[in-house]
This record gives C-alpha cells, structure tokens and sequence, in this order.
C-alpha cells in the first residue's frame, strides 16, 4: 500500500503540475504572440527606414561624389600649372642670376678701366704740368741769355 499511495501521490503532483505547465506554456505563447505582434511592424517599419535612409545617401551623395571627382581633377590641373610656373620662374630666376652675374663682372671691369684711366689722366696731367713749368722755366732763362 505504501507503494501505492506513492505511486498516487506521485500522479497527482504531475497531474498538478501539468496543469501548471500548460497553463506556463499558455503565458509563454500569449507573450511570444505579442511579442511578434509587436515586432512585425516594428521590423517592417524599420526596413521602410533603411530603403529611405539608403535612398538618401544615393541621391545626396552621388552627386556629391561626382563633384568632388570634378574638384579634385580641377586641384590636379592647378597642381601641374603650378608646376610649370614655377618652373619657369626658376628659369627666370636662373637668368637673373647671370644677368646680374655678367653686370658684376662688366662693373668690375669698368671700375678697373676707370681708374686707369684717372690714373692715366692724372699721369697726363702731371706730365704737362711738369712740361710747361720746365718750359717756362727755360724760356725765361734763355731770354735772360740773350
């Protein structure tokens, strides 16, 4: 008997507990039914959004992207002018340079060549000077001769 009062004490806690269980499972299903009720919508709602935000961003941002390319091939050819200018400013600068170069050296000359030349002059000068007073000189001895 005690086997059986077992064994019947055991059925009634299942048979309890599977009441409990079903009505747990019920819970469980009416809350994951809501739950997918819910979030269908909200899914549904949320690719409405990603297909409007990606609409967005290839309308704004494509032609975005063309102007930039059109920007950075504008700043590439202002790039290469630059260059060429600057070459040929180096170039100038480089003819500057000999120009002035060739001016130093013309300058130098000429300053040499002038002072000969006073030196000469100056020579010249002093020479004549030297000339007439020793002519004078003898003119008026020779007059006293006579």
């Amino acid at each position: 008997m005690y086997f059986r009062n077992a064994f019947s004490e055991s059925y009634d806690i299942i048979t309890r507990g599977g009441r409990m269980n079903t009505i747990l499972l019920g819970i469980i299903a009416a809350l994951f039914l809501v739950v997918v009720v819910y979030l269908i919508p909200l899914l549904l709602e949320l690719k409405k959004t990603v297909i409007s935000v990606r609409n967005t961003t290839e309308r704004n941002l494509n032609p975005a992207l063309e102007e930039l390319q059109l920007t950075l091939k504008s700043l590439r050819s202002i790039s290469d002018n630059v260059n060429d200018i600057t070459g040929d400013v180096k170039g100038v600068a480089d003819s500057i340079t000999e120009v002035s170069t060739k001016i130093f050296a013309v300058n130098r000359a000429l300053d040499a060549l002038g002072s000969a030349a006073s030196v000469r002059v100056m020579s010249l000068k002093a020479g004549i000077a030297a000339a007439s007073t020793y002519l004078l000189t003898n003119l008026m001895k020779k007059g006293d001769r006579q």
